[in-house]
């Protein structure tokens, strides 16, 4: 069994950082009968941040209250699941990784002015029909409680091997006959500056020549930055203590372009899709539950 790697931050690391790391520990094979250690990163003491709200706000085009948006707390995470990725002993380069899928819990508001713990962990990786998929399992916790926990899923696109036929992933079909109910144009220039506030580094999201050598039309945004205007209409239809976010991605949403939000309510659940204007397919399903039936 491999020793585990322990990262421990006293700030969050830069997604310029991340990248050289990324690039020092390149590699783009697999080799599923190899043991993979367990890679964790934490960061303690994180104290509230008005200012960065505030540009967090301010970029996604969104007003906050008394307590932090629900996805906000991946800002403190995505810097920590991006230096596990970009690590050498991680089981592929963060260069070739798109993620797929997240689940977020939230058990209670997080107050603008509480100090938080936060600890990610490569909590497992299988082999899937085209390639290789890592889940990275992310904890909030203050004062020694977790309140709000996430499960991250990235792909690597490759063939190593027979997939694991036990796993069957969560399915979220799309809803084409669910009413538009908003509207938005996601306006070209803010990758940069997304990226070092999210943490989430990716040149895919601000190189155009980069990400269409990976196959893209053009470059396009952070998931967070696209789900954090979605939410927050959402979470002002349902205000409540406790949400469950269960989110697929199925495609870019690219900048210069309006974004696109159908949805239709069932109980205490919303279910939405994300469209990318001229793109009849929806980038990003969502179902957000919300209520104290929630634990």
């Amino acid at each position: 069994m491999p020793a585990s790697i322990d990262l421990v931050f006293t700030k969050a690391p830069s997604f310029v950082a991340t990248i050289l790391s990324a690039l020092r520990g390149i590699h783009f094979t697999f080799d599923p009968s190899r043991p993979s250690p367990v890679i964790t990163a934490k960061r303690n003491g994180i104290g509230p941040d008005a200012a960065r709200l505030a540009d967090f706000a301010r970029i996604c085009g969104i007003t906050t209250g008394e307590s932090l948006p629900l996805v906000y707390p991946l800002t403190h995470i995505y810097p920590l699941v991006q230096r596990i990725l970009a690590h050498k002993e991680a089981p592929m380069s963060l260069l070739k990784t798109l993620n797929t899928r997240m689940q977020i819990i939230q058990r209670r508001p997080i107050g603008l002015h509480e100090t938080v713990d936060v600890c990610c962990e490569l909590a497992a990786h299988r082999l899937v029909e085209k390639g290789l998929e890592v889940d990275i399992a992310c904890a909030l916790r203050i004062a020694g409680a977790t309140i709000w926990e996430s499960t991250i899923t990235f792909y690597y696109q490759g063939k190593f091997g027979a997939p694991d036929q036990s796993f069957l992933p969560p399915a979220l079909d799309a809803i084409p006959d669910a009413p538009e109910v908003a509207r938005w144009f996601l306006q070209e220039g803010v990758g940069i500056a997304f990226a070092r506030l999210s943490g989430d580094g990716n040149p895919i999201h601000f190189w155009k020549f980069y990400a269409k050598l990976l196959g893209f039309s053009r470059d396009f945004a952070q998931p967070l930055l696209v789900l954090s205007e979605t939410l927050s209409r959402l979470e002002k239809k349902h205000p409540s203590d406790r949400y469950r976010l269960d989110i697929v991605f199925k495609g870019p949403v690219y900048y210069g372009s309006d974004v696109i939000l159908k949805s239709t309510q069932n109980g205490q659940s919303e279910r939405f899709d994300i469209y990318s204007e001229g793109n009849p397919r929806p980038c990003i399903c969502g179902n957000l539950n919300f209520g104290q039936h929630i634990s």
